[in-house]
């Protein structure tokens, strides 16, 4: 116990007589960190939280539905009609179309009167660390310059460079349990932050609305033709009813007569083809409005008061402490590598006769 007081007493006497060493090695590192980290700009995060609806085919697969959920297990085909999960959610709005859309939209950063593209904001209103000015001097960055017409399947490496940035810039996840759906988006200006984050969602939100109503649209669509081809068939058929009736109004011939309801009954026959076809035109479009998605948005993007990084306090404060313990355990090092070859030369000299 002795020895190990005697060791601790003799390490922190050690440190003690290189403290001026080790104040300057902290001062350098912490000095160094204090610029490094005031370098880099400052960036906002926005936040927005929706709960989409999961439509059930039946009550059975909703029961087991929710027992699933409970057991945090997730149930596939009997639980949803949907192919895109919102568990996909967070890789739908990684994939390079949905970033194209959204460099297009416009946006408004804070100190500007006007609207400007969000591909116009990122390109031409970001600050960057001084050393990148230095990289792209030297001829180490890239040069290429993202142009506004991108298209998502041939990307050049600027444009593929910034999609990047804005793909790393949106996150999203997905509670299992509950299907809540979380979208941060970060930018350097608060203001831009809150809009690309609505933008997001709304963006994300037309998304699904467009796939779940992909087919319902096409069916009202093929209705339509149907319904207006219905349409002009009664039409014509009408017009050549009356015609028929107004040159035949004297005549009481059988033949006449017999022609007449002929022509009546096939414009009877077009009216209730053409009746069918608005029909199913309304079931369609009803269909369309039955297939359109609720989202419920339970956290609106607001406009972030307080910068999300970088934690400067928090890295200068690791950086002091790393500083220090790595001088300490340097000088700890160097001292019992000195100490070492004289422990040596007096137990030979010990061993000697």
């Amino acid at each position: 116990m002795n020895s190990k007081i005697q060791s601790l007493l003799k390490v922190a006497h050690l440190l003690l007589s290189k403290w001026k060493q080790i104040f300057i090695f902290c001062f350098i590192v912490v000095s160094l960190s204090i610029g490094y980290i005031m370098s880099i700009p400052r960036s906002y995060q926005s936040d927005v939280v929706m709960l989409p609806e999961i439509p059930s085919n039946n009550s059975l697969s909703s029961g087991l539905g929710s027992l699933a959920s409970m057991a945090g297990v997730k149930l596939g085909n009997g639980d949803s009609e949907d192919a895109i999960y919102p568990e996909f959610y967070p890789k739908v709005v990684k994939t390079p179309d949905f970033l194209v859309a959204l460099l297009n939209k416009p946006v408004r950063p804070k100190g500007l009167k006007q609207d400007v593209s969000l591909f116009i904001y990122l390109t031409q209103h970001q600050k960057a660390p001084w050393w990148d000015s230095l990289f792209q001097w030297g001829g180490l960055g890239s040069k290429e310059a993202p142009t506004n017409k991108i298209d998502p399947q041939r990307l050049t490496k600027a444009q593929e460079k910034l999609l990047k940035g804005l793909g790393a810039s949106i996150v999203s996840f997905v509670d299992k349990r509950t299907n809540m759906v979380t979208i941060n988006v970060t930018m350097q200006d608060p203001e831009v932050a809150a809009q690309v984050a609505t933008m997001v969602e709304n963006q994300l939100q037309q998304y699904i609305a467009n796939y779940r109503t992909s087919k319902a649209r096409n069916d009202v669509k093929y209705a339509e033709k149907i319904s207006q081809k219905a349409l002009e068939d009664y039409k014509a058929a009408q017009k050549v009813y009356a015609r028929f009736a107004d040159a035949n109004q004297d005549l009481v011939l059988t033949s006449v007569q017999q022609e007449e309801t002929r022509l009546e009954n096939e414009m009877q026959l077009a009216y209730n083809g053409y009746s069918q076809s608005v029909t199913q035109l309304q079931l369609a479009q009803a269909k369309v409005q039955e297939r359109m998605p609720a989202f419920t948005v339970l956290q609106q993007a607001n406009v972030p008061i307080k910068p999300s990084a970088p934690k400067r306090m928090i890295f200068v404060f690791m950086m002091a402490v790393l500083s220090f313990s790595l001088s300490c355990l340097w000088i700890i090092i160097k001292s019992a590598m000195r100490d070492q070859p004289e422990m040596q030369l007096l137990e030979t000299k010990s061993e000697k006769p």
